[in-house]
């Protein structure tokens, strides 16, 4: 009789106890700006890419961004940036035969917004990406460009 109250306390002991969950979302700090990787897509064909980000500024003030097109891209296995096809934030959106040198957007204090790139030129032997380089100017030295490998 023993051995079953204590079964059953135990039993009842597992069944209140709770596990935390671990944050599976990357993300990361660049020059007061929180990077969250959403989503990475490959299209069933292998040759498009989508890569989704949220964008989140921590200045007390509204921030210009500003994003070196050309130098952002996703990285190929070889290290290289790919060139992009589309890239969009909020409701601005390039196309890369724009040749649009930077792309320009007004971040507001604690509103995340959608940052997405598709990329065309993917081969399917390369598989899910890795890694997307961000290029961005920093908002203390005009002129200063910050290029960050974000892991996906």
């Amino acid at each position: 009789m023993k051995r079953i109250l204590f079964l059953f306390a135990l039993f009842i002991g597992l069944c209140h106890t709770s596990y935390g969950q671990s944050d599976s979302i990357a993300s990361m700090d660049i020059d007061d700006i929180e990077v969250v990787v959403q989503s990475v897509r490959v299209s069933p064909k292998g040759d498009t890419v989508t890569v989704e980000l949220f964008l989140h500024s921590y200045l007390k003030s509204p921030r210009e961004l500003k994003i070196n097109t050309f130098a952002t891209g996703l990285l190929n296995p070889d290290g290289k940036p790919m060139f992009y096809d589309s890239m969009t934030i909020g409701k601005v959106k390039i196309m890369l035969s724009d040749r649009q040198n930077y792309l320009h957007y007004l971040l507001k204090r604690n509103e995340p917004v959608l940052y997405k790139i598709v990329t065309c030129n993917w081969q399917k032997r390369w598989g899910k990406p890795q890694q997307l380089r961000l290029t961005l100017e920093d908002h203390v030295e005009i002129g200063k460009f910050l290029q960050v490998d974000i892991p996906l």
